[in-house]
């Protein structure tokens, strides 16, 4: 079973514009949570770094006539398409909206939204608990004690906390944050994601995140356990053979994660989004203030928009980004997701195979070698010699399981995409290491233990307590088992077993075991004559929330603009990119709206590939063409650029021997090597420096051997000593 929530390697692109230095507490969260109907795989991480306009695609022109919804799909009008989009010059008048699309998505077979959401909450007094500094950061965190259950009067409280940053000017609104999931903390991405805002929205708007109920501060569960077993799991439902174990296994994670969690099932319900979205208007209403501007990335689309029809008049703007369509049953998202996670997986194969560098550094093609390894890993695992952080050699075993766990959490964005590009391509040459690596990063769980790693910041355990209580999977089909095989019975009719990574197509498959589930879907209905304009931002290679979803929002509103990135990653705005970013800042700023109702970004399906170390130490023909190499794969590993948070040392071992150790320093990171082999013959001991400023410096011992590599900031390299034998150069 393939686990992700990858949305931590969407955003954390590290690059050489700021590879170094700015990677801030970058906490291991992202990957997992295994899917979720409401836009699965779709965690975001806290501390994440934000990539850099420089380093990323640059927006320019590309036709969006073939990515927009006919007027078969519901719209009335097609409005006109613009590239490369900016928002109309300030002070410009908005322009009168056009003629809008009619809503024409259906709710699916089974999908009864609307009723049980659209309750209205009961009225509220916000209390106090605490207002203090929250930790680490230049937020103020207030806890509020808010009603466990929203609808029904004189329960218990919970308490949730807030984070606020005051408008650095005179406030004229409040900008709320909901990062992805469900399960991420929004106070441990608040620090990060902030210094990504352009300095309108932070002189003008209150800038505020939150921990939902279930995560960080704000009753948190957690089982962490659990979860790293439940996703090493093999067993695929669509498999005949494999059925009953594949039920027994989301079974006993169901049982294992409560039991763990120490959650009494009772309370489960309350943890719905439903539920949720009113402790944000207990907020609203503690500072006074009649109207929010909502962002959500991901999952938190699903709670943007909850919030939004049970809140409309308090709604100053609404910006989704990589948005779920919550017309869409749960069993019909994973129908089009499993799709875009085979996309975007074929599109970052692909790219490899038509990619000279990358077409190269492998035995076979990557999509051929892909498919021959995961045919191999069907039939038996493949032993694998793993290096630990000592530098020891242990026998690991590479299963179809981890496999999918590689893939899946590596193809949200351009940068994480390279990366497994570059494992396949290792994997051809029959180097499994790299492939283990991005696997156990995935799982999160630690390279040497193989045991999960705690994470404050993410929770798979409030992932379910909020899926299985927004969507309802087969009520009506019997007990858990009928209802999986009512699943598997979709998916076979669908053809999801002949896609590259079918196992995400059941990604909410504890949810039928889970208890205290609705027997019917709860969401509320498609947001169609909002009386406020609806962003709506999406990737054509987004893998986690399709863009289908974000076309039909678009297509039913009549007050949406669409921003369109080709290619691109899970959720596009904040990265540092004009397009979207200047429109979405325009707008929140001043008002203007953008001059056109749809708006292409282009994007890329991977960045620019980098080659791995050369497997002949003959290959190398000079000291620095070494050193080149040796620089790239030390900025170019797992670790350094999930796991290492600038100022704790990490150690980890070498591909083929021996062990790294990335640590702070004064110029940037240094890296200590210890008999660390990159390529056979060439074991190095020594140190390299990773300069903030660019520069780079490497002093190593091969055998009896001393080199020494320098590069300045400007590009102004030294070479001394010996390589190979010869006068090094």
């Amino acid at each position: 079973m393939a686990r992700m929530r990858s949305i931590r390697l969407a955003r954390l692109n590290p690059t050489s514009a700021l590879r170094r230095g700015a990677l801030l507490a970058v906490s291991v969260i992202f990957v997992a949570s295994c899917s979720g109907s409401g836009g699965g795989f779709r965690t975001f991480p806290p501390g994440s770094v934000r990539r850099p306009a420089s380093a990323a695609s640059s927006p320019g022109t590309s036709p969006a006539s073939s990515l927009i919804p006919s007027a078969s799909a519901g719209s009335s009008e097609a409005p006109a398409a613009s590239s490369s989009a900016s928002a109309a010059p300030a002070g410009s008048a908005s322009p009168a909206p056009s003629a809008a699309p009619s809503p024409s998505p259906t709710p699916p077979t089974g999908s009864t939204p609307g009723t049980p959401a659209l309750t209205p909450a009961l009225t509220q007094t916000p209390k106090v608990v605490s207002v203090e500094t929250c930790p680490g950061t230049s937020f103020t965190c207030v806890t509020l004690a808010v009603p466990r259950d929203h609808f029904t009067a004189g329960g218990p409280t919970w308490n949730v906390t807030f984070a606020i940053k005051k408008a650095a000017k005179v406030r004229k609104g409040v900008f709320v944050t909901i990062t992805g999931g469900p399960g991420t903390s929004g106070i441990a991405s608040a620090e990060d994601y902030t210094s990504g805002f352009e300095t309108p929205l932070t002189d003008d708007d209150d800038i505020v995140f939150l921990d939902q109920r279930g995560i960080g501060m704000s009753q948190p569960v957690a089982c962490p356990n659990a979860t790293a077993t439940y996703y090493q799991s093999d067993n695929d439902p669509l498999d005949p053979s494999q059925f009953d174990g594949a039920a027994a296994d989301a079974k006993t994670y169901a049982d294992a994660c409560l039991a763990e969690t120490k959650v009494d099932p009772a309370v489960l319900p309350f943890y719905s989004t439903r539920q949720a979205v009113e402790d944000l208007d207990a907020f609203r209403l503690y500072l006074g203030v009649d109207r929010l501007s909502l962002y959500g990335e991901s999952y938190g689309t699903q709670y943007v928009q909850t919030y939004a029809a049970a809140h409309p008049d308090h709604v100053a703007a609404l910006i989704v980004d990589g948005p779920v369509d919550l017309t869409q049953d749960g069993q019909g998202f994973f129908a089009e997701e499993v799709r875009a996670f085979d996309g975007a997986l074929t599109a970052t194969l692909s790219a490899c195979d038509t990619t000279r560098i990358c077409r190269r550094d492998g035995n076979t093609g990557a999509i051929a070698g892909y498919d021959a390894l995961r045919a191999r890993l069907l039939a038996a695992p493949v032993p694998v010699s793993f290096t630990t952080s000592k530098g020891a050699i242990v026998t690991r075993q590479l299963t179809a399981a981890l496999l999918d766990n590689a893939a899946a959490g590596y193809v949200y964005s351009q940068f994480s995409r390279m990366l497994l590009q570059r494992a396949v391509t290792e994997a051809t040459r029959g180097v499994y290491v790299p492939l283990l690596r991005l696997a156990y990063d995935s799982l999160v769980v630690d390279p040497d233990t193989q045991v999960a790693i705690p994470d404050p910041t993410y929770s798979d355990a409030m992932y379910y307590a909020v899926e299985c209580q927004d969507y309802a999977y087969y009520p009506m089909a019997g007990d858990p088992t009928a209802r999986l095989h009512a699943w598997v019975a979709d998916g076979q009719a669908a053809g999801v077993a002949n896609l590259r990574l079918s196992s995400t197509y059941f990604g909410d498959a504890p949810c039928l075991w889970w208890p205290n589930t609705p027997k019917v879907d709860p969401r509320v209905p498609g947001l169609v004559d909002e009386p406020f304009p609806i962003f709506v931002l999406t990737a054509t290679l987004d893998p986690a929330t399709p863009f289908v979803d974000a076309m039909r929002i678009y297509a039913r509103s009549t007050n949406a603009y669409m921003f369109l990135q080709t290619g691109g990653p899970h959720v596009i705005f904040n990265r540092g990119l004009p397009c979207p970013d200047d429109a979405i800042t325009a707008y929140l700023a001043d008002g203007t709206l953008p001059a056109t109702r749809i708006n292409t970004c282009d994007g890329a399906v991977a960045d620019p590939y980098v080659q791995n170390p050369l497997r002949r130490a003959v290959g190398y023909q000079i000291a620095s063409q070494f050193a080149a190499s040796v620089e790239a794969n030390l900025l170019n590993t797992d670790d350094y650029n999930y796991r290492y948070d600038g100022s704790t040392a990490l150690a980890s071992g070498c591909d083929l021997a021996g062990s790294m150790t990335y640590r702070p320093s004064a110029a940037g990171t240094r890296v200590d090597l210890q008999s660390c082999t990159l390529t056979p013959g060439l074991a190095m001991t020594g140190t390299a420096i990773l300069g903030d400023d660019g520069s780079f410096r490497l002093t190593v011992t091969i055998g009896r051997q001393r080199l020494r590599f320098s590069r300045d900031a400007a590009g102004h390299t030294t070479v001394s000593g010996t390589f190979r034998g010869r006068p090094a150069s």
